[in-house]
């Protein structure tokens, strides 16, 4: 077996299993074995089927009224009994694929938002679009891997039930299907194995254009602002080429694998026919076990024809296989690191910010950040500054845990007593409250409190503006910076943690508020690091530490702090 399909089925086995072992575990085997009674009890309604269409074709063939009739009410009675075991079938099919589809996206999004991993994994950039994984992959690969599940087991049972009734009225027929099977499954595998290449880059240039509109939406006033929209079109259809590209490929294949699976269906029609009219010809058979070869052959030709029927459909559900897969051990990767792991840099909690000897790398290690720090802050305010692109930020990074690589130790304060501010807050989605909120341990504030907080951090007028509290807006784009960062030290003053990073966290904020601002973090924070640039910031630290261009850095007291 090829290397491709050997790591599909290698990604199956590790993706399918668990949600059989899971607390679902009883209620997903006991609709798969509602599902196998039901698919047994179709089978056997179509192998009784096949003998009443025997008899009826008969009787019409010898013109016997009451025979004729008398099979036309045993047609019509197991249509009948069968309509509602056929859509019961496909009702529990859909139940369990839901069922299925809930507990592994909720699998998915809970490792995903644990660990840090969607950082992790969305800044080594290894998996693409992992929201399109977590959603449409997911929703596919549930439905899908169902569907081809039911249908092999389908297969098997036409297998057991029909080939021996055919055998019965032909061993050249038996042959015949099984050999036509054969060589037609070969072909079309030869024929058709780029689509599952093809199919695999198609998911994910469909997802790359898709991920281009997003980021024209989500920057719709900067784009307006600078008027460029013939550049943002331009790049908007180079994403749109290269997806229709791929799929006038997928298109080509399609059509050469449809040249052959069309005649080979075609051909399906007749040759039953043609092998057992010699014996209804000699007088051997009756007319109505002619149409009744042709049924079974149909069906046993079916079940052994899964790969010349389905290999469109197989060979998306083996792109979608391979890209959950990938991405289920990009999670387990993450998930086998230590709770402290930090790739070379020692890592202790503590109740102060201590570097020693620390050198940052990025996390591909192609560059070096910062060199050989070493500084130790117990209480007040520490201020890094340098040049943009210096590296300020990767300290903050190091501190908080999100990179990894580099050598040295640290000492830093617990997370959960850690907030940190960034230059561009997180608007969620939701209500006011809900950005109010937003990183607070507590919920129960009242009304009066929050207004409080929104009159301290000069947002009153614009909690006027949007409408109260409850008030669901698109606030990334409702807000300005300045707002945005005004609410983010309204979550600050709800939170009130004991140790605070600001990372460029003023830069909308006029001067007055700031100073203001930093005096209500003092009130608080026993220890509190800043990112900027700016010179005004350094009368509210105790502690600078200024990075070079060679990333070095220099570190030392501010003699005046003033607030």
């Amino acid at each position: 077996m090829a290397s491709n399909e050997r790591r599909t089925l290698q990604q199956l086995a590790k993706i399918v299993p668990p949600f059989f072992v899971s607390e679902l575990r009883w209620r997903a085997t006991g609709m798969l074995l509602l599902l196998a009674v039901f698919s047994i009890s179709i089978n056997s309604l179509d192998a009784l089927m096949s003998y009443i269409g025997r008899d009826f074709m008969t009787a019409l063939s010898l013109r016997e009224r009451d025979d004729f009739l008398r099979q036309l009410y045993r047609y019509l009675g197991a249509f009948a009994i069968a309509t509602p075991v056929v859509v019961f079938f496909r009702y529990t099919e859909e139940r369990l694929g839901l069922m299925w589809r809930r507990w592994f996206s909720r699998l998915i999004l809970k490792r995903y938002l644990q660990n840090r991993a969607y950082y992790k994994i969305n800044y080594g950039g290894k998996i693409d679009n992992p929201d399109q994984r977590i959603e449409e992959d997911i929703r596919s690969f549930t439905s899908t891997s169902l569907s081809f599940l039911l249908i092999v087991f389908n297969s098997m049972i036409k297998l057991f039930l029909f080939t021996g009734i055919l055998w019965s009225i032909s061993t050249s027929l038996v042959y015949a299907v099984f050999a036509y099977a054969a060589v037609g499954s070969l072909i079309t595998y030869l024929v058709g194995r780029p689509l599952i290449g093809l199919n695999f880059a198609q998911l994910k240039k469909d997802a790359d254009y898709r991920y281009k509109l997003i980021n024209v939406r989500d920057n719709s006033e900067s784009i307006a602002f600078i008027g460029d929209e013939g550049k943002e079109l331009t790049r908007s259809r180079q994403r749109l080429k290269i997806a229709l590209d791929n799929l006038l490929r997928i298109i080509n294949w399609n059509r050469n694998l449809s040249l052959f699976t069309t005649g080979y269906n075609y051909v399906v029609v007749i040759l039953p026919t043609i092998i057992v009219a010699p014996l209804f010809l000699d007088g051997k058979i009756e007319f109505g076990v002619v149409t009744q070869a042709s049924f079974l052959f149909a069906h046993v030709l079916g079940a052994l024809s899964i790969i010349v029927t389905h290999f469109q459909g197989l060979s998306t559900l083996a792109a979608v296989i391979n890209r959950l897969g990938s991405f289920w051990e990009a999670l387990e990767e993450i998930e086998r690191q230590p709770p402290n792991y930090s790739g070379g840099i020692k890592t202790r909690i503590g109740e102060l910010v201590r570097f020693d000897d620390v050198t940052i790398v990025t996390p591909k290690r192609e560059q070096v950040l910062i060199r050989n720090l070493s500084f130790e802050l117990s209480s007040g305010g520490l201020l890094i500054s340098g040049p943009s692109g210096s590296g300020k930020s990767s300290i903050l990074r190091v501190l908080t845990g999100l990179w990894t690589s580099g050598s040295g130790s640290i000492v830093r304060p617990p997370l959960n007593s850690t907030m940190i501010l960034p230059q561009r807050p997180y608007m969620v989605l939701g209500t006011l409250r809900n950005q109010l909120l937003y990183g607070s341990k507590s919920t129960g504030y009242l009304d009066e409190e929050l207004l409080k907080v929104i009159h301290k951090v000069g947002l009153y007028e614009t909690f006027k503006r949007v409408g109260g509290f409850e008030s669901t807006l698109d606030w990334a784009n409702i807000l300005s910076t300045g707002e945005q960062q005004r609410l983010a030290f309204a979550r600050l003053l709800l939170s009130r943690p004991r140790f605070v990073v600001l990372d460029e966290a003023t830069t909308a904020i006029d001067q007055d508020s700031e100073q203001y601002f930093f005096s209500l973090v003092k009130e608080f924070a026993s220890l509190y690091i800043t990112v900027g640039f700016h010179a005004t910031l350094r009368r509210y630290h105790d502690t600078i530490i200024e990075i070079e261009d060679d990333g070095r850095c220099r570190v030392g007291g501010i003699k005046q702090s003033i607030i």
